[in-house]
């Protein structure tokens, strides 16, 4: 009996390592906000930095959370980060929702004539698209523009959860979605 607690106890410690391993790990590279196109900005980088939990990033872009170096006018957050050393890039608008999630990660997405045909890499549209890990998109030539003009195009999204890869390919017009599970 004692024998069977502790390989139980060994099991679930081996487990742990194991999903604490896949854990994607989020690093922030470069962050600024304000008027971006006038170049009144404020390095938020280390308040950024100083905000991840768990490899996430989740934050409401205001000024009362970095200030506001550019009175009056229209202001953005531009965020650089990699996550397990690919580099991305976010730029979000003040009043949104700053959202960088390392359990879902998006490492391909293509939209057109698949599987041989015309298309486009949609990566960033999607990954931009990722909320809490979980992502839901329509695959339409509203949101990627029709590389494949007068075919039937689809999507396909090529990804990480939890470092587990998975894909997932739907018809134009259709949702596709993968949920804070995985699946």
């Amino acid at each position: 009996m004692i024998r069977l607690a502790v390989v139980t106890v060994l099991l679930m410690i081996v487990t742990l390592h194991a999903n604490a391993a896949q854990r994607a790990k989020l690093v922030i590279v470069s962050a600024v906000y304000g008027d971006l196109a006038n170049d009144k900005t404020v390095d938020v980088t280390k308040k950024l930095a100083g905000l991840v939990k768990d490899e996430n990033l989740s934050i409401t872009v205001t000024p009362e959370a970095f200030g506001d170096p550019a009175p009056g006018a229209a202001k953005k957050l531009k965020v650089g980060y990699t996550i397990d050393g690919l580099y991305r890039s976010k730029t979000v608008d003040q009043g949104e929702v700053l959202d960088i999630s390392t359990r879902l990660f998006i490492s391909k997405a293509v939209y057109g004539n698949l599987p041989n045909g015309k298309s486009d890499d949609v990566t960033e549209q999607v990954a931009d698209l990722v909320r809490k890990n979980s992502l839901s998109v329509k695959a339409d030539n509203e949101t990627f523009g029709d590389p494949a003009e007068g075919v039937v195009k689809r999507l396909r999204v090529d990804y990480l959860f939890d470092g587990v890869k998975g894909s997932k390919t739907i018809a134009e017009g259709e949702t596709l979605t993968i949920s804070d599970k995985g699946k």
